[in-house]
């Protein structure tokens, strides 16, 4: 019972986040990453779509706590840390690989409302089908459910990541750079992402699959390889004004004909 209180806040914390974030939104000046805006039936079709959905993680949690398939311990700071460690972790993993099978012909039907929201914006965060944030969620707690009666796990430590994931996944999806200019070429830069990663992913629909991370996106060639400039020129208040943009260079004469710059003749790729 000492968890209802923590579950009933987590429950309405997603929607809460959103709109702070959007008031906050509006009184600052912010560098969009794509000059475009939302419709209005779009906002208005992504807020109803919401209410069934952001309260799942914590309905998932409280089932999984109540049931007695998730073993909480008394949290401490140590358990607390590793519990957060452990639940970013696995989200990373299994976001990007059920994410990438989601955009597979046979289970787009279950993506598909997601990505309605092309020019994405804060309430995009919380746009999802039942059954997406179903599989999403099972994914997560299920997994951190099983460690749990292996390893000591904290709830706080599964909550502390579930409030810092709405956050960071309201940053997401905002479509402003919070970053400076080159901040994706920096070691950092090429670990966590900013907002320009995944609203080029709702732009362009494929690549850029990770959720705060690129780091299975580079491992297995997923992501696009303009990002760093996109993110850049975000930075630089000077956004993309069509989703189609591209700012990878084009290739030169020397390249497209098989020629070296130096003079040197290769043979001429016919395809």
């Amino acid at each position: 019972m000492d968890y209802i209180v923590p579950l009933l806040f987590l429950a309405v914390a997603n929607h809460l986040i959103v709109y702070g974030f959007i008031l906050i939104y509006k009184s600052k000046k912010v560098r969009r990453v794509y000059n475009l805006d939302a419709t209005q039936d779009q906002l208005d079709e992504e807020l109803n779509n919401s209410f069934l959905t952001s309260p799942l993680h914590a309905v998932l949690i409280g089932a999984a706590l109540f049931s007695g398939a998730l073993k909480a311990v008394p949290t401490t700071w140590f358990n607390f840390i590793y519990t957060f460690v452990i639940v970013f972790v696995w989200t990373e993993i299994w976001h990007y690989f059920s994410h990438r099978a989601m955009h597979h012909r046979s289970l787009l039907f279950i993506h598909r409302l997601h990505h309605e929201s092309k020019i994405t914006n804060p309430i995009s965060s919380i746009s999802f089908s039942f059954l997406e944030k179903f599989i999403f969620s099972v994914g997560i707690i299920g997994l951190v459910a099983a460690i749990s009666h292996f390893i000591p796990i904290s709830f706080y430590g599964i909550y502390a990541y579930y409030l810092f994931y709405f956050v960071t996944n309201v940053i997401g999806h905002s479509n402003i750079e919070i970053r400076k200019p080159g901040y994706a070429q920096t070691w950092i830069g090429r670990i966590i992402n900013t907002p320009t990663y995944h609203a080029m992913h709702h732009a362009r629909y494929v690549k850029n699959y990770g959720l705060i991370t690129s780091t299975l996106d580079r491992l297995f060639n997923t992501m696009w390889e303009d990002y760093d400039k996109v993110q850049s020129r975000a930075a630089s208040d000077q956004p993309l004004s069509k989703l189609s943009e591209r700012l990878t260079p084009k290739k030169n004469f020397y390249e497209k004909w098989g020629q070296s710059k130096s003079g040197g003749h290769h043979s001429i790729n016919e395809n």
